[in-house]
C-alpha cells in the first residue's frame, strides 16, 4: 500500500527552486495554499528584499497544540528562521536565500514539515511521561471540524484513538473490510501495534468524555503503541505514520472506490460486446444472376418505406 509523503511537496519544492537561482535575481513569490486538515501556507517574499522569503503556517488547533509545548517544539527545529508571526497565522519562519544553507534538501524538508512538528508536540510530551513514569491525563486535540485525536498515556504505552467521520456509509464499509486488515496483519507481525475499529459508539478509553459524536457514520479507530513504538530509536517514525493515518485511510478508500467502478464499467464493456455479436443479420430478398444484376421475385414482399430507412 502506498504511504503519503509527511512534508508538503509544493513548499518543498519552492524553497528548493528559489535556491537554484544561481544569477541571484530573485522573483517575487506569492503562494496562499491548503493542506490536509484544514492547515493553511502562505509563502511570499519581502517587498522591498526579493531574497527573503517568509512561509507562515494557519492550523485551526494550534492554540491546543500550543498547551503541550508547540511553540518549544517550532523553537527547537527552527531556531534562528523563527520570526514575527504574521497577522491571522500560527507561525512564521523567514529565509534568507542569498544565503543558503549547506544541506539544501534537509534544510527544505524541514520546512515543509512545518505542520508535522505542530503535531508532534503532544506525542512528545506523552511519550516523555511514559518514559518517566509519570500518570498523565487524556488529551484531546480537535483537528479538524468534526473530528479528533485522543492520546491515553498508561504505565507502558500509549493508546491513539482517531474519531473519523465518514460523509458515505459506503465508506463505513470498506473502512470495516480496510481495518481488518490491520488486525489479521497482528498475527504474523509481532511488532505491529494493536488496532482496533468501533463504529456509532465509542472505546471505552473515551468514557466520560464530553460532545463524543455517535451514529451511523461515526467511527473510531484505536492504536496501542507499546515500549517499542514510542523508544527514542523509532519514535519520530511512528509519529509520521500515526499523524498521516487518517489520509492514508481516506486515500485508499477513495482509490478501492474508483477501482471498483473501473471494473464494473468494464464488465458492462464486455455485455455490450456479447448483445452486439448477438445480433442477427438481416435476410436479403435480393437475387442476382450470373451477369452481375440484381432482381426481386415477383412473390416476394416489397419493401416498406420504414425498413429501406432503418425507422
Amino acid at each position: 500500500m502506498l504511504l503519503l509523503e509527511y512534508h508538503n511537496k509544493i513548499i518543498k519544492d519552492t524553497i528548493l527552486e528559489k535556491f537554484d537561482q544561481a544569477d541571484g535575481k530573485f522573483d517575487s513569490v506569492e503562494i496562499l495554499l491548503a493542506d490536509f486538515d484544514g492547515v493553511t501556507f502562505h509563502v511570499f517574499t519581502d517587498q522591498n528584499s526579493k531574497n527573503i522569503l517568509f512561509v507562515s503556517m494557519s492550523m485551526k488547533c494550534y492554540s491546543e497544540l500550543r498547551k503541550y509545548g508547540a511553540d518549544k517544539v517550532m523553537q527547537d527545529k527552527y531556531g534562528k528562521y523563527l520570526t514575527s508571526t504574521e497577522a491571522n497565522y500560527d507561525v512564521t519562519v523567514q529565509i534568507d536565500l542569498a544565503q543558503p544553507p549547506q544541506d539544501r534538501e534537509k534544510f527544505a524538508t524541514d520546512i515543509a514539515l512545518m505542520k508535522r512538528h505542530a503535531l508532534a508536540a503532544p506525542f512528545y510530551s506523552v511519550f516523555a511521561d511514559i518514559e518517566a513514569k509519570k500518570p498523565g491525563q487524556l488529551i484531546e486535540i480537535r483537528y479538524r471540524d468534526e473530528e479528533a485525536f485522543y492520546l491515553k498515556p498508561e504505565t507502558d504505552r500509549c493508546i491513539v484513538i482517531f474519531s473519523i467521520q465518514f460523509k458515505d456509509l459506503d465508506d463505513v464499509v470498506f473502512a470495516k473490510v480496510f481495518l481488518q486488515e490491520y488486525q489479521d496483519a497482528r498475527r504474523t507481525m509481532s511488532n505491529a501495534p494493536s488496532v482496533t475499529y468501533s463504529q456509532k459508539e465509542p472505546p471505552m478509553e473515551l468514557r466520560g468524555v464530553k460532545n463524543l459524536r455517535v451514529g451511523e457514520h461515526q467511527g473510531y479507530v484505536s492504536f496501542v503503541l507499546f515500549q517499542p513504538h514510542i523508544a527514542a530509536a523509532k519514535r519520530e517514525r511512528t509519529i509520521d505514520n500515526i499523524q498521516t493515518f487518517r489520509n492514508y485511510l481516506h486515500y485508499h478508500l477513495k482509490c478501492s472506490k474508483a477501482y471498483l467502478h473501473t471494473r464494473m464499467r468494464n464488465r458492462v464493456r464486455t455485455f455490450l460486446q456479447v448483445l452486439n455479436r448477438a445480433k442477427s443479420a438481416p435476410e436479403s430478398t435480393e437475387k442476382k444472376t450470373a451477369s452481375g444484376r440484381t432482381f426481386r421475385r415477383a412473390d416476394d414482399p416489397a419493401p416498406s418505406i420504414n425498413s429501406e430507412y432503418n425507422i
